[in-house]
């Protein structure tokens, strides 16, 4: 079902929940922006790129809203597609392309959108080479999430593909919006809603103390901390292999070896992580570009007789039970409950493994996506992607500014780092109690002590 332009829509849960945050935080904050780039390798046809842009725009319903008020509703507004600027810049004779495109990109995402009054995208074709081009995208959050944006990339290669090839470029694969509303609304009054409210009513009645690795900020911050590391190829080869030893996805072992963090850290039997999901589990969801990502809470006990094999047990019970309610919002969950704090403090960290097929190619020109910024998140953020592009998976930890420098941010980048690699390297019968987590240094320095010796004193 479509609806004429100049029509209202009520919002999704998720854009509702975007919404009253940025009101409450003040309009303009850039954190509520989402953008990534995607490294095109080899030589683009700027002007079929540029077609082959515009026509997927048009098709995206998502991208032509405007938030409008209504009474005391707030609704959005579905506007006819008009003319939109796209910015195609050639970086390729600066001193350092890369780098000016970066700052480039930089200065993009710092520019809020008014929800109100603005566009709510913003694409960019920058050259920085003969055969090297990087498409830019930014997005406001409530547009957009990291799996919509894949959908608008998946889409856009495609038909740049059909146009240099001379074929059709097809029907448009997207659902409307009115439909992703449709879809939202029957959740809401099924049976499945009520069955889900009961679920995390029952797993957090006893409303547990986080346990957190850092404080709890007084603000919302303008942009976070970031310390991003790629995987070695090595390492990634064996994290997938004791993967299949455990017969468990990989991410579970990233998923564990945050919740040991925590738990060795803080010495907390309960353990509550952020876990982030599409929350799109019907067709209509998985094939319509929007906001509808989930940030929900994955409750873990630990104690240190608990061997490696059933933590990561727990984590595969857990997770299922999290997906099979993963519609029902966080934001939810805490007003029914009346927890504490504002989202994001509540969890500890975040754990957000973003695995998507990104093996996207443009007429054969194979690509390498990087994310830039993925707006609003917890205060702490291990963040894994996972492109499948042959690149390997890059791990990023973002934290608020008020919480930590970016010397601390390294740190806990590399007790992170180190403790993935103890978890990969461990016997599923290992207690998780007698795993060593600390890296070289750390136990050097610990040693020293043990010794008498204190580190940089004068003796």
């Amino acid at each position: 079902m479509s609806v004429s332009f100049g029509s209202t829509l009520p919002l999704t849960a998720a854009q509702r929940e975007i919404w009253i945050a940025e009101q409450r935080l003040g309009r303009g904050n850039r954190v509520f922006r989402v953008g990534e780039y995607l490294e095109i390798h080899g030589g683009v046809d700027p002007e079929l790129f540029s077609q082959a842009l515009r026509l997927v725009v048009a098709e995206a319903e998502t991208l032509h809203v405007r938030f409008v008020e209504e009474g005391d509703e707030i609704r959005q507004a579905l506007q006819e597609p008009a003319d939109w600027p796209l910015a195609v810049i050639d970086l390729s004779a600066q001193p350092a392309p890369a780098q000016a495109a970066r700052d480039w990109m930089e200065a993009a995402i710092a520019r809020p959108m008014n929800l109100t009054e603005d566009l709510l995208f913003e694409y960019a074709l920058l050259k920085v080479g003969a055969d090297r081009f990087w498409w830019y995208q930014g997005y406001h959050h409530a547009v957009m999430d990291a799996f919509g944006s894949l959908l608008i990339t998946r889409r856009v290669a495609d038909v740049y593909t059909a146009l240099a090839r001379g074929g059709s470029i097809g029907a448009s694969p997207f659902g409307t919006l009115s439909d992703l509303v449709t879809a939202e609304q029957a959740y809401q009054a099924s049976g499945q809603f009520a069955q889900d409210r009961a679920y995390w009513t029952e797993r957090f009645t006893d409303r547990p103390q986080s346990a957190g690795i850092v404080g709890t900020p007084s603000t919302t911050p303008e942009r976070y901390l970031r310390h991003s590391a790629a995987c070695e190829p090595a390492e990634h080869t064996a994290l997938r292999d004791a993967a299949r030893r455990a017969r468990a996805p990989w991410s579970h072992l990233v998923i564990a070896t945050a919740a040991l963090h925590v738990h060795r850290t803080t010495g907390a039997a309960t353990v509550v992580l952020g876990l982030p999901v599409t929350a799109r589990l019907t067709q209509v969801e998985r094939r319509t570009p929007g906001t509808a990502a989930n940030v929900l809470p994955l409750r873990l006990t630990l104690r240190p007789e608990l061997t490696l094999g059933e933590l990561l047990t727990q984590i595969g019970r857990r997770v299922r039970e999290l997906g099979a309610h993963q519609r029902y919002r966080a934001e939810d969950i805490q007003r029914d409950l009346a927890l504490p704090g504002r989202m994001g403090t509540w969890y500890a960290p975040v754990v957000n493994v973003m695995s998507f097929d990104y093996a996207i190619t443009f007429a054969g020109l194979p690509t390498t996506a990087h994310n830039l910024t993925s707006g609003l998140v917890g205060d702490l953020t291990l963040a894994v992607w996972d492109r499948r592009d042959g690149a390997g998976p890059v791990i990023d930890v973002n934290a608020h500014p008020e919480l930590c420098t970016h010397d601390e941010l390294a740190v806990h980048h590399r007790r992170l780092l180190t403790a993935l690699r103890a978890v990969t390297a461990a016997d599923l019968s290992r207690p998780i109690g007698g795993m060593d987590l600390l890296s070289a240094e750390e136990r050097a320095a610990v040693l020293a002590v043990t010794d008498g010796v204190v580190p940089g004193a004068v003796v």
